[in-house]
């Protein structure tokens, strides 16, 4: 068991958004269509709260009538990192991201990053030295 020594504090890594955007960088409030049948990869940058730089994380944010139409096509589809909801509504996505966020700390930035992998692609995965 490890001794807690006094006055040591050990660091923790926050998350923190610094932007939201659709895969060619639009913004996310000009994507279409926001109901019905839609399917939009998103790019958080996502960093170190309090540090400079950032990381890409992608996703996917589809309706069910588009997992539908494409379960049409095909057999089985994968899973990966999808939201599925109703209606496209940007300020929602944002509140989700947020809230995943919060949950996301580690005592390093790899961690941090390996959390955030369970809901995004980051764009060092299988990254190789």
């Amino acid at each position: 068991m490890m001794k807690r020594i006094p006055g040591f504090r050990r660091s923790i890594i926050r998350p923190e958004l610094r932007s939201l955007t659709g895969q060619t960088g639009e913004d996310v409030s000009d994507l279409f269509p926001i109901s019905g049948c839609f399917n939009h990869t998103l790019l958080a940058e996502i960093g170190p709260q309090g540090m400079a730089g950032a990381d890409e994380f992608q996703f996917e944010v589809c309706s069910p009538e588009w997992l539908e139409r494409e379960l049409d096509s095909y057999l089985i589809l994968p899973g990966g990192p999808r939201l599925i909801t109703k209606r496209f509504e940007p300020k929602t996505i944002e509140e989700y991201v947020q809230k995943r966020l919060l949950h996301a700390v580690g005592a390093d930035w790899a961690s941090v990053a390996a959390k955030l992998g369970q809901w995004s692609r980051w764009e060092f995965d299988n990254y190789q030295d």
